[in-house]
């Protein structure tokens, strides 16, 4: 039987040919399918690498009860005063920096038009709290001075982001002094001044909007965790920093899943539907060859298999169109989260190789259930009906 199989679906990629167009629209459809799945979950891989880098499993952050974000919370002056001594008094080598995150408008070059960076005011301990941050050009911001550092990845990105070159906020024009890189992380997307400076700007008075922590280690978090809930009236929520970004990248991936999992359904039924025609017509062609195939011997179930295996054959080439389209053209590109809205982060796309081998399987998955029916039509085709075929 399996001598006959192999013989059979020779015979039928040999008259591929003869069938080169409605081939062609089964292989196109389901590379359509494959390109556009691998292409939108790859920007997800790409974002949650950056978050999942981004956040230091050891590092706390304190944020206002209720804030989903930095940008969203705002703790008074009292209260982060408050949380540092109570720190201090649970884990007595904590390292303790109050931030202050916002966001402002920088214009990118290439769609001239503006987006949102978030600008982070930070004190003196920012920097040691974080680890991999290292100064690449220039210096770093001088305490009270309306002077900025920019991220790596926000430079590559955004005009007027180069040394010497100053923004005007807060109706004062800061200047741009150093540039500084954080092993790849979404710290490099940031703008960052001296945090005194930026309250005082925005007139804020001393509020922060997060104060993150370093323990020494996880007892001392514990300690800290434990202190922190004790004192009700802070009304504060403590959290890692990487659960903190996690949260956003679930946040993304399921509405991803939302709106694209409907419309890949929708394309796979009709590349589905592409290759059920395709069959169909293969077996139509072919009618006269199967019935001389049966009638020397060849049985249905190797006839069948003939037909099946094309059908998951075009769709696999399909789906290894479409991962080498996406690959070429988005791995390695330089994009933003700004279709995201709030803050943005610059990173690189990557198309990872578990998500092209997915796309390629879910192309056989198309082909095998495009190509069910016309495999049975064509095991269960009478033999003198298929002989009399012209």
């Amino acid at each position: 039987m399996i001598r006959q199989a192999v013989v059979m679906i020779g015979l039928n990629l040999r008259s591929l040919p003869q069938r080169l167009g409605s081939a062609l629209i089964d292989v196109f459809g389901v590379a359509c399918v494959v390109a556009v799945f691998v292409g939108l979950f790859s920007v997800v891989a790409s974002y949650q690498s950056l978050m999942r880098t981004g956040g230091d499993a050891a590092v706390l952050m304190v944020m206002k009860a209720g804030a989903g974000s930095e940008n969203e919370s705002s703790i008074p002056a009292d209260d982060a005063a408050a949380i540092a001594t109570a720190v201090s008094a649970a884990d007595p080598k904590a390292i303790i920096s109050p931030e202050s995150s916002r966001l402002i408008s920088v214009k990118r070059p290439q769609n001239h038009d503006f987006v949102t960076v978030a600008l982070r005011g930070a004190g003196p301990n920012a920097v040691g709290l974080r680890g991999g941050m290292r100064l690449l050009a220039g210096r770093m911001f001088r305490s009270g001075r309306y002077e900025l550092m920019v991220g790596h990845a926000s430079q590559k990105q955004f005009a007027e982001l180069q040394i010497g070159h100053t923004l005007h906020l807060a109706d004062a024009d800061w200047r741009i002094v150093g540039v500084f890189e954080a092993a790849g992380t979404g710290v490099e997307s940031e703008v960052w001044a001296d945090l005194g400076a930026l309250q005082s700007a925005y007139k804020t008075g001393n509020r922060v909007s997060a104060v993150r922590l370093r323990p020494t280690g996880d007892a001392g978090a514990a300690r800290i965790r434990a202190r922190l809930k004790a004192d009700p009236n802070l009304g504060v929520a403590v959290q890692r920093e990487r659960d903190y970004f996690q949260g956003s990248v679930d946040g993304l991936f399921n509405l991803m899943r939302f709106f694209a999992y409907p419309v890949l359904l929708v394309m796979a039924i009709g590349a589905m539907f592409a290759a059920l025609n395709t069959m169909y017509g293969a077996v139509a062609a072919r009618t006269r060859e199967i019935g001389v195939a049966r009638s020397i011997g060849f049985g249905a179930v190797p006839v069948a298999l003939g037909v099946l295996v094309e059908s998951v054959l075009l769709s696999m080439a399909g789906g290894i169109l479409g991962v080498v389209l996406i690959r070429l053209t988005l791995n390695g590109m330089q994009t933003n989260t700004n279709f995201l809205g709030d803050t943005q982060f610059a990173f690189s796309l990557v198309v990872p190789p578990a998500l092209m081998l997915q796309g390629v399987v879910w192309a056989a998955v198309i082909g095998l259930l495009g190509g069910l029916l016309p495999a049975v039509r064509a095991g269960r085709l009478p033999i003198v009906e298929a002989l009399r075929e012209t």
